[in-house]
């Protein structure tokens, strides 16, 4: 989700303020002024091999607390029902009428993951498991490599440093380890939809990776209204064209599955993916489910916090865009269609990796603008706040059970877990991540209103973007 390289450049405004993160031009080879070349390359050198060590250590420590926990973070339970379904899919031309083994799960993707999963079956359980752990953890790590372009970090050792530190650290967060302990492929999607969105808008086929990755799973398209709010109506026609060629390919391919999920109204079905009012769902409906104890009686509250909310978020995000905070703008929208969506389950919330990165150069940026101890320390509260939410922390899941990743999510007792009975700080915890996504929204808004406009020409007019911000491609 950039725009085109406009070529020149100009100064940024001095004053202006960063809400999420935003790209800046940077000096050239030889470092800053006045350093000679050795002495801006060593630290860099050095930068670069406390990143990778970082990493290795964080892998290492994760391979090790796999191991120990095998029946419990090797289980991959959603990965196995995703192969029953190809399974499913492979003999009888569709997935969606039968229930999982005795978990009562069914599946719930579009027609055309159940096709691509019909050709993983085929292939043995643990070469698959390895397959979707390995392809997530270098999604994880290339969509941390992409983000720090987008924000203006160009030289390749320290974008690459700060690419690594970032994801040792977020290989930690709890949405992640859901991920890669559930078989799940939302580092995979995400890499698809931020690649895609990273590229200059003066590619056509741009837009083709969200419209994949909604063919994949519906929620991708909130990624349409901000194509078109932010003016690329190419990238979101290509977008449309692109989801709906998947689901023309999927009446072609797959008739069967095709009908009953399309036509027979599977898709806007959110009951089958099981209890909604489950403090797993993290979305605007699972929260208004457990604050009244009622799925039906807070059905019309949804319906009007999700109006409310959805306008709300995308309107920042075409502002960030617009104001050159092109990153900061596809996070936004990433943060309101995690909201709106009728389920959000603790593992979608991956977004938080990249928007780890966003917030703390927008520290960096802080730090740099207003010296001093102060301003450090409150630069750097808000990533080790969302830091702190979503950090898996060590537990035990049963007495004598070796210690494992869990986020503060799941220390709920078992009814509350279920969405009922939960009293004024269970409601706290149990709606953990809308209560920070909310309060980012509100965040970033407060942000935009006080801060002047730096793409804005204090002569009138508009300055073009910098090199390394909105509309450069993040390579």
């Amino acid at each position: 989700m950039t725009a085109d390289n406009h070529g020149g450049t100009a100064p940024r405004p001095a004053g202006s303020a960063v809400a999420l993160g935003q790209g800046s031009g940077r000096t050239g080879a030889r470092g800053r002024a006045g350093t000679r070349p050795g002495r801006s390359r060593r630290p860099r050198r050095w930068a670069l091999i406390a990143g990778a060590v970082m990493f290795a250590t964080s892998a290492g420590l994760l391979a090790a607390v796999f191991a120990a926990a095998r029946s419990d973070l090797w289980a991959m339970l959603d990965l196995h029902v995703y192969l029953w379904g190809g399974k499913l899919t492979w003999r009888t031309g569709s997935p969606y009428q039968r229930l999982y083994r005795d978990f009562h799960l069914y599946f719930t993707y579009p027609p055309m993951a159940a096709g691509l999963f019909a050709i993983l079956q085929r292939l043995t359980v643990p070469v698959v498991q390895w397959l979707v752990t390995v392809a997530s953890v270098v999604s994880l790590t290339v969509i941390l490599w992409l983000t720090w372009g987008q924000l203006g970090h160009r030289r390749a050792a320290s974008r690459l440093a700060a690419t690594l530190a970032l994801a040792a650290v977020t290989l930690w967060i709890e949405p992640v380890q859901q991920t890669l302990a559930f078989g799940q492929v939302n580092l995979v999607l995400m890499l698809v939809i931020v690649a895609d969105l990273c590229q200059s808008d003066s590619r056509w086929w741009k837009g083709t990776g969200v419209g994949l990755a909604a063919g994949f799973k519906l929620t991708p398209l909130i990624f349409v209204p901000y194509l078109l709010l932010t003016r690329r109506f190419r990238a979101a026609a290509v977008a449309v064209v692109t989801f709906g060629v998947t689901i023309a390919g999927s009446f072609a391919l797959l008739p069967r599955a095709a009908r009953q999920f399309w036509l027979g109204g599977l898709f806007l079905d959110s009951n089958r993916v099981g209890n909604v009012d489950y403090a797993g769902n993290q979305s605007l409906q699972g929260a208004a489910g457990r604050l009244l104890g009622d799925t039906a009686a807070a059905h019309p509250y949804w319906l009007v916090n999700v109006a409310v909310v959805g306008a709300a978020g995308l309107g920042l995000a075409a502002l960030l865009s617009r104001r050159g905070q092109e990153m900061a703008g596809i996070l936004t929208c990433a943060l309101t269609g995690l909201l709106v969506s009728p389920v959000s389950w603790s593992h979608h919330w991956v977004w938080v990796a990249p928007m780890l990165a966003a917030v703390a150069e927008s520290a960096m940026r802080l730090a740099a603008r207003n010296p001093g101890r102060w301003w450090r320390q409150a630069g750097w509260a808000a990533p080790a706040v969302i830091l702190a939410l979503f950090f898996a922390y060590p537990f035990h899941l049963a007495p004598g059970a070796p210690l494992v990743p869990e986020g503060l999510l799941w220390t709920l007792p078992s009814p509350a877990l279920q969405g009922s009975g939960m009293t004024g700080l269970q409601q706290v915890t149990g709606n953990l991540y809308v209560l920070a996504g909310l309060a980012g929204l509100c965040l970033i808004g407060g942000c935009l209103a006080v801060a002047r406009d730096p793409a804005a020409d204090p002569r009138g007019g508009r300055l073009p973007p910098e090199p390394g911000g909105a509309h450069a491609p993040a390579g």
